[in-house]
């Protein structure tokens, strides 16, 4: 069975000793300079001012961790528990729910550029292919980029691909993976 490309961004799922994952999240302030839409599932990274934007490059880098809910300042503090909004749009500020763990492990899904990526490959490291959130329904698009597959230091760290009836390896699979290069991870300051 082929699998389906439904990009989610990053979703967590459990923590790396085997506790499931249990909703904890830090929130992060978003400044009106952040250029790009954020949308729930992208990998997010720390800026030098000390607010956060989602990851849009290109050849890793520390990440901070994955965005699971999105507001301006008054929605979030009005209502903490509202999960459900869509997206941050771009030049925007406000504040961002962050899976912020480096013990996290969440459920991505590979691109579809170059070879797929084989059992063999668990244990070894990826980046993060950045791209924009859907505005409609506010998920993020962010891949494994398959074509960075190595044996030294990259940002996610695969651990395995999802067990699930309706996902192979192949195009467009699911794996669970770890962040490598973690901002509470790193040994030099931001």
């Amino acid at each position: 069975m082929a699998n389906t490309d439904r990009p989610r961004g990053a979703v967590p799922v459990r923590y790396i000793g085997g506790a499931p994952y249990n909703g904890a999240a830090t929130p992060y302030s978003v400044d009106s300079s952040n250029g790009t839409a954020i949308g729930v599932g992208d990998f997010m990274i720390r800026e030098a001012d000390g607010n956060v934007a989602p990851y849009t490059g290109s050849g890793g880098g520390d990440l901070l961790g994955v965005c699971i809910s999105v507001g301006t300042n008054a929605q979030i503090y009005a209502d903490p528990d509202n999960l459900g909004r869509r997206y941050l749009p771009a030049s925007t500020a406000g504040t961002v729910l962050i899976a912020d763990s480096p013990d996290i492990v969440f459920e991505v899904q590979e691109d579809d550029g170059g070879t797929a990526l084989v059992a063999a490959d668990a244990g070894t490291n990826c980046d993060v292919l950045a791209t924009a959130p859907s505005t409609s329904t506010g998920q993020s698009a962010h891949e494994i980029d398959r074509s960075t597959v190595v044996t030294t230091t990259a940002q996610l760290r695969l651990l395995r691909l999802v067990p699930r009836e309706d996902n192979a390896h192949g195009d467009w699979a699911k794996w669970e993976v770890l962040i490598n290069e973690h901002v509470y991870k790193a040994t030099a300051g931001v």
